[in-house]
């Protein structure tokens, strides 16, 4: 792996890690999700209010493309003692049954480095083993290491496991926030925004056809409450995302830009030009060029008039004629780009 430069975007450059560390750093957010993930006999005794986000890192660099360890530390409830969780997060898009002697691994790493760097210590951190799971149906493999184990059940009551490991699971195909959410609501809980809008775009990439569903349409919503609550830069890493992972044929980028504001809008084109420049938005240089180069003039209005569609531009009859005999691949591609961030057909058809 490269190293990266001081000031990357960890988001651009391992997108799907880089959008879990990014935005569960943030402590709203973090206590928005794991409130919801863990066991209530651990959530219920948590004063989430004081959980704060610890500088450190522990996960071995092997495990780094696949796993985020975040370290928290957060007062008991009802009390000024604080305790530290490390949660260990791990992305997965097919099932996967010997998942918990893969975070036995995990886990051991981790508390091997902590005890390296923590010579004569008495205590070590709550570890905690979080799936975000990514797959077409909820998670039906074990979660706990003893149901694992290849011994039959009376051997394993008389030489029990030394060692037990259980984690919680994340289902990243349901959506948190209930059925009939709004705006307000979001806004007094601009955590829960910033962690539905990353399990959001973590279960799109894994299932483009749930980009024509409800959820999918809530990303509007969700993207204004994040730039409206937190600032406009908060929601550069889910643009990033967007860039980094989705093509130019997914309705996934029009569906947020259709609501984005002005700002939002010159934000995501300054961004496009960086990845573009650095050689990063692979999904959009090389499915345009693969497209274009195919002579699929066709596809490409079709996705055009769906993009203009989803903002709100409606083409004049002249302009649908003028679209549908263009056969010029770098008009095309000119009108397709203008498109994300114009705001009249006038900024994108004045040639």
């Amino acid at each position: 792996m490269s190293k990266r430069k001081q000031g990357d975007d960890p988001v651009a450059h391992n997108p799907h890690d880089g959008l879990v560390k990014r935005i569960f750093t943030n402590p709203e957010a973090a206590a928005a999700e794991l409130s919801q993930v863990l066991p209530s006999a651990l959530t219920s005794r948590l004063d989430w209010k004081t959980l704060h986000v610890e500088p450190s890192s522990f996960v071995d660099p092997e495990l780094e493309h696949r796993t985020s360890d975040i370290l928290y530390s957060i007062a008991l409830t009802g009390s000024t003692r604080r305790i530290s969780i490390y949660v260990v997060l791990e992305h997965q898009s097919t099932p996967d049954p010997v998942m918990a002697a893969r975070f036995v691994v995990y886990v051991g790493r981790l508390y091997e480095r902590y005890l390296g760097e923590h010579q004569g210590t008495k205590t070590v951190p709550l570890v905690a083993p979080v799936l975000l799971y990514q797959g077409p149906k909820g998670w039906t493999m074990p979660q706990r290491l003893s149901e694992l184990l290849d011994v039959p059940p009376e051997l394993l009551e008389a030489f029990p496991s030394p060692i037990e490991l259980s984690f919680a699971v994340d289902d990243l195909g349901e959506s948190v926030l209930g059925d009939q959410v709004t705006h307000d609501q979001l806004i007094r809980n601009r955590g829960l925004a910033l962690a539905e809008m990353a399990r959001t775009m973590l279960w799109l990439y894994h299932h483009p056809e749930a980009t024509v569903g409800e959820r999918a349409a809530l990303l509007g919503l969700l993207g204004n409450v994040i730039a409206e609550a937190w600032g406009p830069k908060a929601v550069k890493p889910f643009l990033t995302y967007f860039l980094s992972v989705f093509g130019p044929e997914s309705p996934v980028r029009g569906i947020l830009l259709a609501s984005a504001s002005k700002e939002t809008r010159q934000m995501y084109a300054t961004i496009r030009e960086q990845l573009i420049a650095e050689g990063m938005a692979k999904g959009e240089t090389k499915g345009m060029a693969d497209g274009l180069a195919k002579g699929k003039t066709v596809g490409m209005t079709s996705m055009l008039e769906q993009l203009l569609d989803m903002r709100g531009l409606s083409l004049t009859d002249e302009l649908r004629e003028r679209l549908a005999g263009c056969q010029d691949e770098n008009l095309l591609r000119r009108w397709f780009e203008r498109a994300f961030t114009a705001t009249s057909l006038t900024e994108i058809f004045d040639d």
